[in-house]
């Protein structure tokens, strides 16, 4: 729906126009004016896409209502009606903007076909302005993206590499700076996945303070938040970059920074790694030219770093082993030279447990594989040394408690060996002291040992195992009762009926006759 405004001093003309309007476009909003001065009056309180108007008019004049008329914010058609066919006229009227002129009085086909060929133009001209919006809309969605794809592609050029005269000329409008040298900060927060942006507006504005500055994401850590400032940080900035919980690493000035980011920002990567070692209440903000953070050095796992480990769980398996286990392996790993990037802390750690885990041969097999697959949990996390020292020692226990579970399954193995011997050899004259010596036992830990597992004595469970053999063979058999006796290992037929009668309140022969009164009652 378009709003119209009909400017006419002729009431009749402009009722009639009206009245036509509103016929042949029922939706469209009709206003009318009779004079260039309350035409004005209109287009300040209402936006119009159509204007009619008469030319000569008393007061205002549509010509100089026309000049006297702002451009508006929508697009806008003006139809010029005259009773006069002067060239003149029509000059003036298409020199301030008319669509079309129109002679009165109207003829209803022509105004028809001139009505027609305004809207579609002013159809067409909002598809255009629609566009452009939609375009322009995109654009500003895709800036920030865009600019973020530019700054990490000119951060992490490869060092033999160099960027285009106009990707550092674009690089340069972006950033604004007053000259070509200036510095990388780089900044993490401990135990984040991402730089909040709160923590990345706060860090900002304090470059700002000082002079220009740019702050971005890096594409190759989500962690890392990068700021380009045309300044080095002074004394009172490097005090305001220190927050708690934010390390930051601050890259050597470079007066060539457009064309040494790369470098620039290796240094500042580095030096922020120094973070990951730091102690409670120290300061986290850490120059490249004093970094101790060494990235060329590499660590071997020794053999004494793999016998202590192995020490450690073959230990107790107390948390307090494994703690201290932790933290001397890495003060032995840390011990002499820079301090390694915590990458390489951590491979080694994970190397170095590998070794320790495959060369564990009591571990069952199903428990190895899933210590190994463990071992790739042991990497430098969000919480530095202190968080990596918790998952080494934590790795420590679960070695600890896989070897302890090993031996018990070792021992319950040997257990089911002992009894399987048992059970064969029971009807010979057999000892505590001749099982112990068929499987290499002292006689008191056999004894000791073999309670502890089946909360009987070895005597006990002999003696049960024989009794509930004898049962058996008296209700089965007619063999006489020292026979039996015999067969199960006794060689003392009183002994037999004694130990019997005393576990079952009936003598052998007693326990025959029951025992077969019971079957002939059954059948």
């Amino acid at each position: 729906m378009y709003n119209v405004l009909l400017v006419d001093d002729e009431p009749g003309h402009l009722t009639g126009l009206s009245r036509m309007l509103k016929r042949i476009r029922p939706d469209y909003g009709i206003h009318t004016a009779r004079n260039g001065r309350e035409a004005l009056e209109e287009c300040s309180r209402y936006s119009f896409q159509i204007i009619i108007s008469d030319i000569r008019m008393p007061v205002m004049d549509g010509l100089h209502f026309m000049e006297q008329l702002s451009p508006g914010a929508t697009p806008r058609r003006v139809i010029y009606l005259s009773g006069y066919n002067h060239f003149d006229y029509a000059q003036k009227a298409m020199s301030l903007g008319s669509f079309e002129y129109v002679l009165k009085p109207l003829d209803v086909d022509k105004f028809m076909s001139v009505l027609e060929k305004t809207e579609k133009s002013l159809e067409q001209e909002l598809d255009s302005l629609l566009a452009r919006e939609q375009l322009a809309a995109r654009l500003n969605a895709a800036e920030p993206a865009y600019n973020h794809r530019l700054l990490n592609d000119w951060i992490e050029q490869p060092p033999s590499g160099s960027a285009d005269t106009a990707g550092l000329a674009e690089i340069a409008g972006l950033l604004g700076f007053r000259g070509d040298g200036g510095c990388l900060i780089v900044a993490c927060l401990e135990g984040a996945a991402e730089c909040p942006p709160a923590v990345q507006e706060i860090l900002t504005a304090r470059v700002r303070a000082c002079g220009r500055a740019a702050g971005f994401h890096s594409r190759q850590d989500q962690r890392l938040f990068v700021i380009v400032s045309e300044v080095y940080p002074q004394e009172e900035l490097l005090r305001q970059l220190n927050a708690p919980g934010v390390s930051v690493g601050i890259s050597r000035w470079s007066p060539r920074l457009l064309a040494t980011a790369p470098a620039a920002y290796t240094e500042a990567r580095h030096a922020v790694m120094e973070g990951f070692y730091a102690r409670p209440g120290e300061s986290r903000v850490y120059l490249a030219e004093r970094s101790r953070i060494d990235p060329q050095r590499r660590l071997t796992p020794a053999l004494r770093l793999e016998a202590l480990i192995t020490e450690a769980v073959n230990g107790s398996g107390h948390g307090k082993g494994a703690a201290e286990a932790s933290a001397a392996l890495l003060s032995r790993m840390l011990a002499g030279g820079g301090l390694p990037l915590p990458v390489e802390l951590a491979r080694n750690i994970r190397q170095l447990a590998f070794k320790v885990v495959h060369d564990l041969e009591l571990l069952q097999p199903e428990a190895r594989r899933e210590l190994l697959n463990r071992i790739s949990t042991l990497h430098p996390g969000y919480g530095g040394l202190t968080e990596l020292a918790a998952s080494v020692e934590v790795f420590l226990v679960e070695i600890t408690e896989a070897l302890q579970e090993a031996r018990r399954d070792r021992k319950d193995g040997l257990m089911a060996r002992c009894l399987d011997y048992i059970n064969q050899h029971y009807t010979e004259e057999l000892s505590l002291e001749s099982v112990a010596e068929a499987f290499h036992f002292n006689p008191s830990y056999f004894c000791h040992y073999f309670k502890s597992k089946l909360n009987i004595t070895f005597s006990q469970y002999v003696t049960g195992l024989r009794l509930s053999k004898a049962k058996e063979l008296l209700a089965a058999s007619s063999d006489k009762v020292y026979t039996v006796a015999h067969q199960l290992g006794y060689r003392d037929v009183k002994y037999f009926n004694r130990v019997f009668k005393k576990e079952f309140g009936l003598t052998p022969e007693e326990y025959r006759s029951l025992a077969r009164s019971k079957a002939e009652s059954a059948e």
